[in-house]
């Protein structure tokens, strides 16, 4: 029990570092490289837990490019599932970039995936994905149309 306490704590205090890391141009510039030779979930978990701290600017784009890269591939879907399970910090970062402007090319694309093949018991990650992108889509429906009474 203490074993596993001690453990919980230092992964705790692992992910609290990693927030607060500042990002460098050598980690940004490590970071575009790994990140663009993601093929897997596993990589791009691997890049994600590495590379957190650089989650801006190009970077963010870089992440953005490959989550929707194997999104729309919509292979092994359940190692994403998992680890957006496991740790609720991924999946918010999945939910940002799948609800970034970067992002809104490929929504349809990955509602209709979720929608049409989602995987035997993944009926509540499926849900999840397709409602984050829908309603992406609309709050960016929304944000173009102009507003009643305002020229």
């Amino acid at each position: 029990m203490r074993k596993m306490l001690l453990g919980l704590m230092l992964a705790a205090a692992a992910l609290v570092h990693a927030a607060d890391k500042p990002c460098g141009k050598a980690d940004a510039a490590a970071a575009e490289k790994a990140i663009d030779r993601v093929v897997t979930w596993q990589q791009l978990h691997k890049a994600w837990q590495d590379y957190r701290h650089c989650d801006a600017d190009a970077v963010r784009d870089v992440f953005t490019d490959a989550l929707l890269r194997l999104t729309v591939e919509w292979k092994n879907v359940d190692a994403l599932a998992g680890a957006m399970r496991s740790e609720p910090q991924y999946r918010d970062f999945v939910v940002a970039h799948l609800k970034s402007e970067a992002a809104k090319d490929d929504r349809d694309a990955i509602y209709s995936r979720a929608k049409a093949s989602c995987p035997s018991g993944l009926d509540a990650f499926c849900g999840e994905l397709a409602d984050v992108v829908k309603a992406a889509d609309e709050a960016d429906s929304a944000k173009a149309k102009p507003q009643a009474g305002k020229k």
